[in-house]
Formats: structure tokens, sequence, C-alpha cells
């Protein structure tokens, strides 16, 4: 026999109902959440006066982590798998079932009525007079049924969305009960962290380029749904930009033997990251809306917003940056594909943005949705804002000889040029970039060289070619690319 918030457990019903109805998650002190892109955990505290508390959903002891403070001792720890049965959402999601299932019972009656009323035969009927009596009867009592089978479906819709919307409040079937026997010689509270698997985000960033002031503007937030059955008041929110498995330490080293054709495989480790949280967060002062914070640890960072409130069920949106950075814009012209003038802002953020879905708008005019690779922390970034329409791009093939003798009949030669056109139709001076590509070779009896009369910007290995200037309003450019390839002949 054991005692839970002064209650025996002592096999009987009533005392289970007393409980369950009149504690369940009352004492549950959430206190901050930790949400990495492919795990979720809670921290909770629980108070040492009590030996017993309920957590949210089903969770498995070997998976609670204990944060304890020098001169604690955990004695003995245990936990219960229980179902929600008689607390009030159960009743209430019970009683809506139960009307749902009488008024369909409704439904089925009047439905079967009407089929009865519809084969109801009155041929036999002389009596013209009756008949007719008989007639209008039926058809008075089909069309009442009908009326009441069309009101009853309204209600039965509306029971039934009243449902979805309960249900939706807590998906999960079972809460666990943790038992615990801890001393701690300085606090009477200790916090535990533990998985919590209904709760999903749906995070995206908000980049609005303006292209007066060079700004350029970043807004990380997310839309928040948890379904635990509680509301969460006044809590941390704390965001990685990774997820929560992942390589700690190197592979191990292994020689390579040129004597040996098949080389020893390589196994990653599966080891798991501590699921605590960081220290050394950034501390802010309490106030009573939510704020946000980028706390940066010795390998890691995370975005934090605090004195969040989650009601359960119900998406909320979390903030969790509203950045500003000094950026600058150029056009793009990508010749080896489309050959169009695309908007670029480049700038260096100050903090690592994640992998996310972002919302693009370039002077507060929406542009699109694009999936932006990760924002490193003090690097060029450049993000695109679609193709710019008063800049005109014209691109024509004025050489292209293939493969022709070259002196000997042991030599190929191959020549292509373009001709590019690029025509300024705006007000303003633009900063053009034309990109074009160079082709490899990967042969020393291969030889590609440039040809062509306009001279490159600059020349990368891996054969992106540049030629950069600026156009005045209503200034057009010309520029000639080409290359020439000597190879041998195929023999």
């Amino acid at each position: 026999m054991m005692k839970y918030n002064g209650i025996q457990f002592i096999g009987k019903k009533v005392a289970l109902f007393l409980a369950v109805t009149g504690t369940l998650f009352a004492n549950v002190n959430v206190k901050s959440i930790d949400i990495f892109t492919n795990k979720s955990f809670v921290n909770q505290k629980i108070n040492l006066t009590k030996n017993s508390t309920e957590l949210l959903g089903q969770v498995r002891l070997e998976d609670i982590r204990f944060n304890l403070q020098d001169g604690c001792q955990i004695n003995n720890v245990d936990i219960r798998q229980q179902k929600f049965e008689n607390d009030e959402l159960s009743l209430k999601i019970t009683k809506l079932q139960n009307k749902i299932n009488s008024k369909q019972n409704e439904i089925k009656a009047l439905k079967s009525n009407v089929a009865f009323l519809e084969r109801t035969s009155i041929t036999n009927i002389a009596d013209s007079k009756s008949l007719e009596t008989t007639s209008a009867f039926i058809k008075k009592e089909i069309l009442s049924d009908y009326n009441f089978i069309y009101t009853f479906e309204n209600q039965l819709k509306d029971y039934n969305e009243q449902l979805n919307e309960l249900i939706k409040t807590r998906t999960n079937t079972k809460f666990t009960t943790f038992d615990y026997d801890l001393n701690c010689a300085k606090t009477n509270e200790v916090s535990i962290s533990y998985p919590i698997y209904n709760i999903s985000r749906n995070g995206f960033y908000e980049i609005d380029y303006n292209s007066k002031s060079k700004n350029i503007n970043i807004k990380n937030s997310s839309f928040i749904t948890q379904s635990t059955g509680v509301d969460f008041k006044n809590i941390d929110i704390n965001l990685y930009t990774y997820n929560y498995v992942q390589q700690l330490m190197p592979n191990t080293f292994r020689p390579e033997y040129l004597d040996i054709i098949q080389k020893q495989a390589v196994y990653e480790s599966n080891l798991m990251m501590d699921a605590a949280p960081m220290k050394r967060m950034l501390k802010s002062k309490a106030v009573a809306r939510p704020i946000y914070t980028y706390v940066e640890d010795t390998t890691k960072s995370f975005f934090k917003a605090s004195n969040v409130s989650l009601v359960s069920g119900k998406k909320t949106e979390v903030v969790f940056a509203k950045d500003k950075y000094k950026a600058n814009d150029s056009l793009e012209i990508d010749g080896y594909s489309s050959s169009q003038a695309f908007y670029k802002v480049d700038f260096k953020s100050k903090k690592l943005y994640g992998v996310l879905n972002s919302k693009l708008y370039l002077d507060g005019t929406f542009i699109g949705r694009n999936n932006l690779p990760e924002i490193k922390k003090d690097k060029k970034t450049s993000i695109y804002f679609g193709s710019n329409r008063f800049i005109d791009v014209k691109k024509e093939l004025i050489k292209d000889m293939k493969e022709e003798p070259f002196f000997s009949l042991n030599k190929l030669k191959t020549q292509k040029i373009w001709k590019y056109k690029i025509t300024n139709n705006q007000d303003k001076i633009q900063k053009i970039t034309l990109l074009d590509r160079v082709p490899i070779s990967k042969h020393e009896d291969i030889v590609v060289k440039l040809i062509g009369k306009s001279k490159e910007t600059k020349l990368d290995k891996n054969g992106k070619i540049y030629f950069e200037f600026e156009l005045k309003p209503n200034e057009s450019k010309e520029i000639e690319f080409g290359y020439e390839i000597e190879k041998p002949a195929k023999k």
C-alpha cells in the first residue's frame, strides 16, 4: 500500500476514481521544452515533499533523465502506465460519443420508418375518401421524418466536430505515474527530462529585403501544437537546428593496404547525444510577454523563446528571432541555363540558421517560398528573390564548328561561341554578373581554351566563368564568350 497525493491505493475503484478525477495532472509543472529537428523533450519540475507525479504520455523509466544538484540522492524510482478513463476530458469525450451513438440510432430508426411507409400498400382501399386521407397521412409522416433526419444529421455533424476538437486536445490514451524517493540537502524541487511525442512544429523563415535601406530582415518562427491535454503556461522553448541523434566522434581510423583488394567496411557511431539543455544560457529579465534569445555553447547553438503559453490542441505561433542585417544586391544571369537575371542579395549573418522553408519578400511584396540551405554564421550567404523582368537578356550561338580535322587526321577541333546582349530597362544603375560554363578536361590529350572577344572576370576550376559589369539606365552591353576543344580523333 502506498500514498499518492495523500490518497491510499488499496485496490478499490472508488479511491482510484477520486485520485484520477481530482488530481490528474494537477501537479505537472512543465518548465521548458527542447525541440530538435527530429525529436522533442519536456523538462518538468517535481516536488520532493511528495512521492509521486504524473508524466505526459507513455514514458519509459530508462528515458527519464534527472538534473540533480550536489547533495541529491536517488533512493528508488518506478513508473506505472495508466489509462485515461474518469478524468474530466475523458468524461466529456464519452458523453459526446454517447450523444453521437444515440443520434445515429435515431437517424437509423427514422430512415427505417420512411422505408416502411414508402412500402406500405394502399391499393386495397376501395373508399376514395379513406384512400385520400391515408395517402395524405403517409405523405405527412414521410415529410416529417425527412425533416427530423435533416435536423439530426446537422446535430450529428456538430457533435462530431466537437468530438474532434476534444480528441485533438489530447492524442494519447495513456499517461505515466512516476513514483520516486529522492533526497536533496539544499532543495525540495528538482527537474527531470523525458521524450514527448505529441508535439508538432511547422517552422519557417520570413525573409524580407529592403532595396532602399539595404537591410535584410529575418523572422524565425514556428507554429507549435501540443496535444498532451495540459496547457503549458509561461514556459521556455529551446529550438535546436539539428537532429537529436548525430555522430559524436570520428569514424575509427583504419589503415589502407595496397595489397588488399576489398576494403574493410567503416561503421558509423550510433551514440546518442545528451538530451540535457545546454548550460550557460543567456539570461533575460522576466517579463509577461514572450521574449526570444539566441544561445551559443561550446559547439552548438539554439534559439530560445521564453514566457510562451501553449494551449493543448491549439496551434500557436512562437517567434524565435527577428534579425536585421546590412546587405548588398546585384543581378546574376545564369547563361548556362535559362539566361535570366536573378535578383541576388548577399549578407553575413551573426547567427546559425538551420535548413527551413522560407517565405521571401522583396520590398514587402511576396515573391515565393523556397527551401534555403543552412545559413552559416559569419559566412557570406546569397539569397535569390526571383528574376528581374526589367533586364533583357538575348543569347545567340554565332559559331558552332563540330569535330573538324585540325592540321592532321589525328586531331579534331570543336568551337562554340555565343553572343550575349544585356539591356538595363530600369532607371537605376545595375550591378550584373553573367555566369556561364566551360568544359573541363579530365585527360591530358584533351585541350580546352577560351575564345571570343570578351575578357572574363574570373574562371573557377570547376568551369564556372564570370563576367562582371555595371549597366546604366537604358544601357546595353554585348559579351562574346566561347571555347575551343582539341582532342584525338577516334581510331
